[in-house]
């Protein structure tokens, strides 16, 4: 025949209470909703009683390991030795503890809870696997002891516990009090709105004055305030009984008489009395963790690849020199990859995303190149067959001229000098071309800004995938921030270097697009020449060469400000595509995405060649890190030893037959 303990501790329930409870014992708890009704197997056949405290997840090392240090053993459960123990667990948790002479002030004391968790184990051969989380109780009306901050942290925390749904609430009421004021039921019925996890317990039935049974009586049948697992109720030891030496034995000796007494005798005898009660909550909690478990398996699981993650987002320790070279160079060597793949046009972004800087620097050249040919040039070129009417402005003699050669005319009178008729100072053309291109300084140094700003934006988007240590990140910025404006005020010193090439004497071309440009001018001005006397092309005319030749002659200046005006524009079509064409290869390709460029600066060859104090500076933990690393590891090692305990519960999730009464 089966004891009262062998129908609550049976194998199948022991193995999977234990598992939880190393689970708990692991500090897994801090972390990942455990069930929160306790049970313990002792392996030892000797009674034991003894009293630790489980560090809160949020202790920090020092208070956790002296939490850790305070272990007490009771030879014997009195309430003197309960109770200085219990006042030197308060002291080690930071609480206040009452010595018993009333010196203790409890009106000013700054902490009356903890979130540290003091355990009081009985274990032996006798004693059930049976333990509760105990929560403090509800009150209302405050005093100088309880305050209003204090009722609202009471209720913060049973909110914090109910809420769980891996936590089974058993609701204690006291048969004396009006339901309709329990709040904890208000609580309970918030939480588990479903009732699976809520079992309703009613106590001090004996106390209630002859004429209040009806009302309790309703109430432990489930017919008042129904209850998915209903209500149980039991009688327990008074305090005047306790004084008289009322034992354990006596306690359910005395509670069996009373439920055989009417009326509770009406009541069903499965629902009266404290073994009942621990037979259900025993097949309750079974079920539910049988329920559970799979769940928790899959959390813990997903709780250690998070946390793994997270440590490998720190990089590899950097305590000695030798890591912070390994973690430095493995950061450079992933900053170079990427910085090859985004300027060969490898891309791992998607859109407009700053790392793709081979896009966006090849649509800042085409940009710069459409500027260049729209605004580069001072003054409009005019083309020889163009209307005579168009842009002119009025000269001194009354004609009408186009404003470049209205220009070129007066360079060429105020720039007289020993040269014959009919021919332009030698310098001329050179004047004309300088100004003509005064434009080009600034369309090029905006377009380098651009390209400089992009290049910005690359670096540090490359930075933010290759280091994600926020501070190294910024200590390596640091540390490239001089060399990298001493890259770019290189490229600075090259555009002004082409600038002055270009602009500035003497001018020369080997470029025969030169010549074909300015052949081109020339045949189309005889043409134009030639139509204004009535030639057509396919036509046969006779020829009267008196008036041909009053139409093909032009005054010595007109001849000069004619030819210097194509010699120009020739020259400058080839020279603004040679410039073009240098500013991109060797101010944007070589000086800015070349290897002395600030986009490759960074690379595993320049930290090799750092010095070691800039070194330790850059790669060097901070405690932050450091500490965070610390918990990281200790958090994965206890989910990593989780994981094992869960391996060995396989059988668990089908044990459950559900937790319906």
């Amino acid at each position: 025949m089966k004891t009262e303990k062998d129908e609550i501790d049976t194998p199948e329930r022991i193995a999977q209470l234990e598992k939880i409870d190393e689970l708990r014992e692991l500090g897994v708890g801090d972390e990942i909703n455990l069930p929160q009704i306790i049970f313990r197997r002792s392996a030892s056949y000797d009674a034991k009683r003894t009293v630790s405290i489980i560090p809160a997840a949020s202790a920090d090392e020092a208070h956790r390991a002296e939490l850790q240090k305070f272990s007490k053993e009771l030879s014997e459960l009195t309430p003197g030795a309960f109770s200085n123990t219990i006042n030197e667990a308060a002291k080690a948790m930071g609480l206040p503890s009452d010595g018993g002479d009333g010196s203790t002030d409890w009106e000013n004391v700054d902490k009356r809870f903890s979130d540290d968790v003091l355990k009081i184990e009985l274990s032996g051969p006798s004693e059930r696997q049976m333990s509760f989380v105990d929560v403090p109780g509800l009150f209302h009306n405050p005093t100088k002891y309880q305050t209003l901050e204090d009722a609202t942290v009471i209720r913060r925390l049973i909110q914090s516990y109910v809420g769980d749904s891996r936590t089974i609430i058993m609701a204690v009421m006291d048969a004396r009090n009006n339901l309709a004021n329990q709040e904890v039921f208000r609580i309970a019925r918030a939480a588990d709105p479903n009732g699976y996890r809520t079992v309703g317990v009613m106590t001090k039935c004996d106390a209630l004055q002859d004429g209040d049974e009806p009302t309790a009586l309703k109430i432990a049948k489930n017919e008042a305030e129904p209850l998915t697992h209903g209500w149980f109720c039991v009688r327990n030891r008074s305090t005047q009984e306790i004084q008289n030496g009322i034992t354990i034995r006596d306690r359910h000796r005395l509670e069996t008489e009373f439920f055989k007494r009417k009326p509770w005798d009406s009541l069903d005898r499965q629902r009266v009395g404290i073994t009942p009660l621990k037979r259900f909550i025993g097949r309750l909690l079974s079920d539910h963790v049988a329920n559970v478990f799979p769940d928790i398996r899959r959390e813990i699981e997903t709780k250690r690849i998070s946390l793994q993650n997270e440590l490998t987002s720190l990089g590899s320790p950097r305590q000695t020199s030798q890591e912070q070279m390994r973690y430095l160079l493995d950061v450079a060597e992933k900053y170079k990859n990427k910085t090859r793949d985004s300027l060969l046009g490898r891309y791992h972004a998607s859109g407009l995303h700053p790392s793709k800087l081979r896009m966006h620097v090849k649509m800042a050249n085409d940009a710069f190149a459409e500027r260049m040919h729209a605004e580069g040039h001072a003054n409009n070129f005019e083309e020889a067959a163009a209307d005579p009417n168009t842009s002119k402005t009025a000269t001194e003699d009354g004609s009408a001229e186009s404003k470049i050669y209205e220009w070129i005319r007066g360079l060429y009178r105020t720039s007289r000098g020993t040269e014959l008729p009919g021919h332009c100072n030698p310098s001329m053309l050179e004047s004309l071309f300088s100004e003509q291109t005064q434009n080009w300084v600034t369309v090029a140094e905006e377009h380098l800004d651009t390209v400089i700003d992009l290049i910005r934006k690359c670096v540090e988007s490359l930075l933010s995938d290759s280091c994600p240590d926020d501070l190294s990140r910024d200590k390596v910025r640091r540390l490239l921030d001089p060399e990298i404006e001493l890259a770019i005020q290189k490229a600075r010193d090259e555009l002004q270097r082409i600038l002055q090439d270009e602009r500035e004497p003497p001018l020369d071309t080997t470029n025969s697009q030169y010549n074909a440009n300015l052949r081109t001018s020339r045949t189309e001005r005889i043409i134009v020449r030639l139509k204004s006397c009535g030639f057509t092309d396919g036509s046969k005319y006779t020829m009267d060469f008196r008036q041909l030749s009053s139409v093909m002659h032009l005054s010595n200046e007109d001849a000069a400000v004619h030819d210097t005006h194509d010699t120009l524009k020739a020259y400058y079509s080839v020279a603004l595509d040679r410039f073009i064409d240098n500013v991109g290869a060797q101010v944007v390709e070589r000086n800015l995405l070349g290897p002395q460029g600030p986009v490759n600066l960074f690379s595993p060859q320049y930290v090799g060649g750092m010095a070691g104090e800039d070194l330790e500076a850059v790669a060097a933990e901070d405690f932050a890190t450091s500490a965070a690393r610390e918990r990281l590891r200790h958090q994965i090692g206890r989910m990593e030893r989780a994981r094992k305990i869960c391996g060995g519960a396989g059988g668990l999730a089908s044990s459950g037959a559900g937790y319906h009464a």
